[in-house]
């Protein structure tokens, strides 16, 4: 069925001149999830997005976006061309690049899926990093945990993502950024200080947890950390679950509970001595924070430009 959509699409390319504008619009509204803010952005009308669509359903013969009064969502038949719509689009910047090899190619538009630790702790000192060496580059952050910024890849929702789980999916480039620790942190009282450091299982076995959501990589950790320190899982007191790291290092400095989470989240805490960390030598907490891209997209100049320099901040740590 794609394959008709293609040489449809290539049919009209030929036959009437269609103009790659229609397809900016159509990757605008489904970008920005709005036909008036894709206008904004794009700097032209509502009218002008909506002929553009239409004309792209009509010449197509397929329905690409699902309107509501709230929302538009892409159809079936969009999400499948919606990878092909950002092919076409980014391997003409790609061609003009190389034809032109001017530097401004470099700027330009970028998107980046993040899991919370990366977008949290690692992405806003990046940016500053970034804008003190290049300018013109725009970013669109979408955060999420570590499985939502491979599936936002994969489906081309984001050109780069930065993620605690490595995919095993041969369509991804999976490379290490940086290296991470799951440590157990404690809010900063007698009763813990008493510890010195060391915290006995026993005693973990009977604590009230505050835990990362499914889908994290923090979590998955955490569950490998459990495992090999024999808790019981099932049998733990967990009294809430959070979506972010930031929510679940405030919850224990508040005195809720205990929790594992990554280092670099709990850094600033312990900087101002409101929580205790403690470690399990006999466990593996080291973990990975990656970058993520896929293999069959063409990566427009700017979105190589960042990489470049994220390996670069990555390692200057």
């Amino acid at each position: 069925m794609m394959k008709e959509y293609i040489l449809t699409f290539c049919n009209i390319w030929n036959e009437d001149n269609m103009k790659l504008e229609y397809i900016r619009s159509f990757i605008g509204v489904v970008n920005y999830k709005s036909f008036s803010l894709a206008a904004k952005y794009l700097f032209l009308s509502q009218p002008t997005i909506s002929a553009h669509i239409k004309r792209l359903e009509e010449e197509l013969g397929v329905q690409l976006l699902v309107r509501s009064t709230k929302d538009v969502i892409l159809s079936e038949e969009g999400l499948t061309f919606y990878p092909y719509a950002v092919q076409l689009l980014e391997t003409e910047k790609e061609a003009l690049s190389r034809l032109n090899k001017e530097e401004k190619s470099e700027v330009g538009f970028v998107s980046i899926a993040t899991s919370s630790v990366p977008g949290n702790y690692i992405f806003p000192g990046f940016l500053a990093y970034f804008q003190k060496q290049c300018e013109g580059i725009f970013f669109r952050i979408l955060e999420g945990d570590s499985e939502d910024v491979m599936q936002k890849v994969l489906h081309f929702e984001a050109e780069i993502g930065i993620g605690g789980v490595r995919s095993t999916n041969e369509k991804l480039h999976c490379e290490t950024l940086f290296e991470d620790e799951i440590v157990l942190i404690t809010p900063n009282k007698e009763k813990y200080r008493s510890m010195n450091g060391s915290f006995p299982i026993a005693v973990l076995k009977k604590e009230i947890f505050i835990t990362r959501e499914t889908g994290s990589g923090t979590k998955t950790i955490t569950d490998n950390i459990e495992r090999e320190l024999k808790l019981n899982v099932h049998a733990l007191h967990v009294a809430a679950q959070f979506g972010t790291s930031e929510m679940v290092r405030r919850a224990v400095e508040a005195g809720t509970g205990v929790a594992f989470i990554s280092k670099i989240a709990a850094r600033e805490s312990l900087d101002n001595k409101k929580i205790l960390e403690f470690r399990f030598p006999e466990v593996q907490a080291k973990r990975h924070i990656y970058l993520v891209y896929h293999k069959e997209r063409v990566l427009s100049p700017a979105s190589k430009n960042v990489i470049r320099r994220l390996r670069e901040y990555c390692a200057e740590g």
